[in-house]
């Protein structure tokens, strides 16, 4: 096979891609992942990465959200201006960080030391926040902390859409990322027996997950990825990870794999490539303009502008810890099954309106929970809202994963996904303020329904390409 992967190479190619002087392969390693059906072997790589995203995204990412409405506001240790800046840096400038220095690893030297590092970093950074409260320090450890968030933000959806084929493509990501919501699940029920009274043993089990036990497995069985191997001319050890790759699925099948189909799967070579083709092709700006306008719409709003301020708006209206806690777990659990049902959907429905109808839903649970501002009610629209984010925040994940070729895969969730995360530390900066702005909080609600939800959605349904059932090496030309 590894002759076979020089034979179709060729030089100075102008083809569909339209990159004159770059090599551009018959791309036999995205050849033969498409034609390998569905095994266990696909969903161990898919549930570790996604079980270690969720991991470090609910341990790590915006941990001011679960301290301070029990432990810090109750002991005067910050007050709501600091606690939006802190969450700001650690959804905003400590992930941005995070992306852009990972994705350089990823497409440097490859996604799976990205995806190691980056966990090492989501567990080594949290534990410091049982002892700092000084706020200067507790602003330099929320950047710091959140590096290995931006770090498993890069790489798992990029990851795990050059290990599976077209067809099962959606159904594998968006069943393995279900699991986070299990995680969720997890992490938010020990958040209930431990916050606020053992908060500081919450965040040691959250570095020892991490630490002890999800860096070790990722170390042991997470291979590279065969398409950034070949991308980047390392054909000998893209075909021994190949070959490897190809056995272990043989093992749970009766029969022959099929021969792969060379001539669907072009590549060009990542040699030379950079992140002005992100704005100098007139493919890829136009994609890489509208979803950077709809990450940091989206991030601003649905995703942390809403979590910014979430648990506070249970508490204010009578929320107990407990109470807060619970409603969260609960809403993750539906949230997985929203995620069983999309996954089940498969390639039939185009992941734009996916998006699409989530920001919708969101919307309408927080304008009900403003108009009823009852405590049930609002739980029960927190539950609603939260199967909206969820399933916004992975199909939009996927769908950036998707758009852009292997060779700048990273840099443009880098540019996109990265740069949102300026719209995170911007809005929710502005959160402290609009959280005490009109009746009943009106200022934030306003702000995460409209421009935080609705005008994403619209963006992304209108203005997105289609990607259903297509060959990654040809939907990302």
């Amino acid at each position: 096979m590894a002759k076979s992967t020089h034979d179709v190479r060729s030089s100075g190619d102008t083809t569909a891609m339209g990159q004159p002087g770059r090599d551009t392969f018959g791309g036999i390693m995205a050849a033969r992942i498409d034609r390998l059906p569905l095994t266990w072997v696909q969903w161990q790589l898919a549930l570790l990465v996604e079980i270690t995203w969720g991991f470090i995204i609910f341990d790590t990412d915006g941990i001011g959200a679960r301290l301070y409405p029990f432990v810090w506001r109750p002991n005067g240790i910050i007050d709501v201006v600091q606690y939006a800046v802190i969450q700001a840096l650690q959804v905003g400038l400590g992930v941005l960080l995070g992306v852009y220095i990972m994705s350089w690893v990823a497409d440097r030297y490859g996604r799976r030391p990205a995806i190691l590092l980056a966990t090492f970093l989501g567990g080594i950074c949290i534990w410091p926040f049982a002892y700092v409260t000084d706020f200067r320090w507790m602003v330099v450890l929320s950047v710091l902390s959140t590096l290995g968030v931006g770090g498993i933000v890069a790489t798992h959806s990029v990851y795990l859409s050059e290990m599976t084929s077209p067809e099962v493509r959606n159904k594998v990501l968006l069943t393995s990322q279900g699991v986070t919501a299990l995680v969720a699940v997890a992490v938010n029920l020990l958040a209930f027996a431990w916050i606020p009274s053992h908060w500081k043993l919450f965040l040691w089990v959250s570095a020892a997950v991490e630490i002890i036990i999800l860096l070790p497995l990722l170390w042991w069985r997470l291979p590279e990825s065969p398409r950034w191997l070949e991308a980047h001319g390392r054909h000998e050890e893209a075909e021994q990870v190949m070959t490897a790759y190809e056995a272990n699925c043989r093992g749970y099948l009766s029969g022959e794999l099929p021969p792969p189909e060379v001539g669907r799967n072009p590549v060009i070579s990542a040699k030379g490539s950079s992140w002005r083709e992100l704005f100098t092709s007139p493919q890829y700006r136009s994609r890489t303009l509208l979803l950077i306008a709809v990450w940091l719409l989206a991030y601003a709003g649905l995703i942390y502008g809403v979590g910014a301020f979430a648990a506070v708006y249970m508490v204010d209206h009578g929320g107990t810890a407990h109470f807060v806690f619970l409603t969260i777990a609960i809403a993750y659990a539906a949230l997985f099954l929203g995620f069983l049902v999309n996954a089940r959907l498969g390639e039939r429905v185009e992941r734009r309106e996916v998006i699409f109808v989530m920001g919708v839903l969101f919307a309408i649970s927080w304008a009900v929970a403003w108009f009823i501002p009852n405590l049930w009610v609002i739980a029960l629209c927190y539950v609603a809202s939260r199967i909206g984010t969820g399933l916004f925040l992975f199909n939009l994940y996927n769908y950036t994963a998707v758009a852009y070729p292997t060779r700048i895969r990273s840099m443009a969730f880098a540019w996109t996904d990265g740069l949102g995360h300026l719209g995170a530390w911007a809005g929710v900066t502005l959160l402290g303020p609009l959280y005490v702005l009109g009746p009943n909080h009106l200022g934030w609600v306003i702000w995460i329904i409209i421009p935080g939800a609705l005008l994403p959605a619209l963006l992304i349904r209108f203005l997105g390409i289609q990607q259903s059932r297509a060959v990654l090496e040809q939907v990302s030309m």
